[in-house]
């Protein structure tokens, strides 16, 4: 099983949260930075064309460097599978509850979630990973709002919409850690990804569950780890901080083994 580590890969995206998303995604295996740049989107449906067009722009401003890209999207296949990356125009302009009332005339309410991540290599060869995930369109907003889309949208197979799920359900098929796994499988010749990807998100879920923000800081303490050095943030942040540190630091072991002495009745996942 083959792993490497990409240094100096340059996340490029207006959003400091799906910065920090990716960078809990790709953990050790990259040295993960935020470049801040808004790319203006061109307007389509064709993600192939959008993913690689966003990189085109970003190639003069970082050449012969690695960086990823993404781009989220929602399709709703009643109207040709727009609003595709002009969602959030649509959520401004009509909200989600307009979007619902639009398709009520509609006895086709199917949808998709696509994530396209695109990976731009040091000598210039591009890659675009991808994620996918088929569900209808809620009757109503339900839930609390965090993408946008998420409140009206049902993956298939469950009967809640997206932001009605506990977090580590929604994360446990988000579309942004299947286009993850793949660029571990093609990129990182990592065969096992989307079970470590699993794991990764699992143990921050549990380790939020279990812990309070001062147990977190507790076991800090107990690790030798200067919480101080930390970025500040909640408890979900701060359990993901100390995950970070310490796959960078090789005691992943350490954590695991301080977790379940703690708290012995919890099924804590074996990392790979």
């Amino acid at each position: 099983m083959a792993r490497e580590r990409i240094d100096r890969l340059y996340f490029v995206t207006a959003s400091e949260n799906k910065f920090n998303d990716y960078q809990f995604l790709l953990g050790k295996y990259a040295d993960l930075r935020w470049t801040r740049h808004n790319v203006e989107d061109l307007v389509t449906t064709d993600l192939a064309m959008l993913i690689r067009r966003k990189i085109e722009a970003i190639r003069p401003l970082l050449p012969h460097l690695p960086f990823l890209v993404e781009q989220t999207n929602l399709h709703i296949r009643a109207w040709r599978d727009l609003p595709g990356n002009v969602t959030g125009l649509f959520i401004d302009g009509v909200g989600v509850d307009g979007i619902c009332k639009m398709l009520s005339s509609f006895s086709d309410r199917a949808a998709t979630v696509i994530t396209d991540l695109g990976f731009h290599a040091p000598d210039g060869r591009v890659y675009v990973f991808h994620g996918e995930l088929k569900g209808t369109i809620a009757p109503e907003p339900r839930g609390s709002q965090v993408y946008g889309w998420d409140v009206i949208f049902i993956p298939d197979g469950y009967d809640r919409t997206f932001a009605e799920m506990p977090l580590e359900q929604r994360n446990s098929i988000s579309t942004r850690k299947l286009a993850v796994a793949a660029f571990y499988t093609q990129f990182l010749k990592e065969e096992e990804a989307e079970t470590m990807l699993q794991n990764r998100i699992r143990l921050r879920e549990l380790m939020t569950r279990h812990f309070s923000k001062s147990d977190l800081e507790t076991l800090c303490f107990d690790l030798g780890i200067d919480k101080d050095e930390l970025p500040e943030g909640v408890k979900k942040e701060l359990a993901q901080e100390i995950i970070l540190y310490c796959e960078r630091t090789g005691r992943m072991d350490e954590l695991l083994l301080a977790c379940r002495q703690q708290r012995p009745h919890t099924e804590w996942p074996e990392l790979l």
